[in-house]
């Protein structure tokens, strides 16, 4: 009996032993992306030992690559700092942010939009503080042009493809819009855009692109270029010249879809939605800020807008009741 106890004895350790053999570790989850430091860490070998070869440290707003994360809630990201020895390193989730992951871009399948262009001198008239509404000058391009706000593939919420959630973070805080990554685009696409979308100066391009954009292609220079074209062809239609000619007075409705329609093709202002706000001291009420247009079909740079309206949905009744009131050009 004694003999057989210490024979299961050494069975039970056997098995055991085996088993934590066989056991695979948890592994980390990898990430490929970008570590922002936001104060000075150690920067660990090991997190278990709690080893740190050359008493290395991150410091504050430098960048840094980002290649995993220890386990699905991280307590640690693993990141690669140049010029030491082992050169990756694991630092505390709470001393920076991960700015972009290993989410691929994913783009949504499928051809519904909406192109929401905005008026900004009535847009300024509700946002006043906002940095692009400081300077009110009668000769810039905004002063009588419609500007580009967005296009959004629908449904709306085809939202973020691909985007980290501290990125998503950030999108959610207006104020920290320019905190975000900054996006590639071609010399002369950043030039018109910055012409044609007066909020980039307070990052709406970068809103725009990770909230919209990245469900639309995989490519910030295509999906802007291709907005910019949309918006073009309402510029250079009656449609802006109808409000260039009606600064400061009443429009109804209906004044603006027949010259819709007139420009782009029969039923087609039934596929836009006109959206106004009152301004922020409440002393004008009605005013026009944006135009919602509906959008259907594979666009591209070339694409004719009078396509894309063709097969569009018609719109759901805007914010705009009666008449609206274009706000007039700012004075210098």
């Amino acid at each position: 009996m004694k003999h057989l106890t210490k024979g299961l004895l050494v069975l039970i350790i056997c098995v055991y032993s085996i088993t934590l053999f066989i056991t695979p570790a948890i592994a980390s989850v990898k990430l490929n992306g970008t570590f922002v430091a936001d104060k000075s860490c150690e920067a660990l070998q090991s997190i278990r030992r709690k080893t740190n070869p050359g008493n290395v440290f991150v410091n504050p707003d430098e960048t840094y690559e980002v290649v995993a994360k220890n386990k699905e809630d991280a307590s640690h990201y693993q990141i690669k700092i140049n010029g030491v020895e082992p050169t990756a390193r694991w630092v505390a989730v709470d001393c920076g942010r991960v700015i972009a992951d290993s989410l691929p871009p994913v783009v949504i399948s499928n051809e519904d939009y909406l192109l929401a262009l905005s008026w900004q001198p009535a847009f300024c008239e509700t946002r006043p503080n906002k940095t692009e509404c400081l300077t009110k000058d009668t000769n810039t391009f905004e002063a009588s042009h419609f500007v580009l706000h967005g296009l959004w593939p629908q449904p709306r919420s085809n939202v973020y493809c691909g985007v980290s959630d501290d990125i998503i973070t950030l999108d959610k805080d207006s104020d920290k819009w320019l905190e975000m990554p900054p996006i590639e685009l071609s010399e002369e696409t950043w030039d018109e855009l910055s012409e044609k979308m007066p909020g980039v100066a307070s990052g709406l391009h970068l809103h725009e692109w990770y909230k919209h954009g990245t469900c639309y292609s995989e490519s910030p220079e295509e999906y802007y270029q291709e907005s910019i074209a949309l918006l073009d062809q309402v510029n250079a239609s009656a449609v802006r010249d109808l409000f260039v000619e009606n600064l400061g007075e009443t429009l109804k409705a209906k004044e603006i879809s027949q010259p819709f329609e007139g420009a782009f093709g029969v039923n087609s202002g039934d596929k836009i939605a006109v959206k106004c706000r009152n301004d922020s001291d409440g002393d004008r009420n009605n005013m026009i800020t944006e135009l919602w247009i509906n959008l259907e079909g594979e666009i591209e740079a070339d694409t004719s807008i009078n396509q894309l309206l063709e097969n569009a949905s018609d719109a759901r009744l805007g914010s705009c009741e009666g008449e609206i009131d274009p706000a007039p050009v700012n004075e210098a």
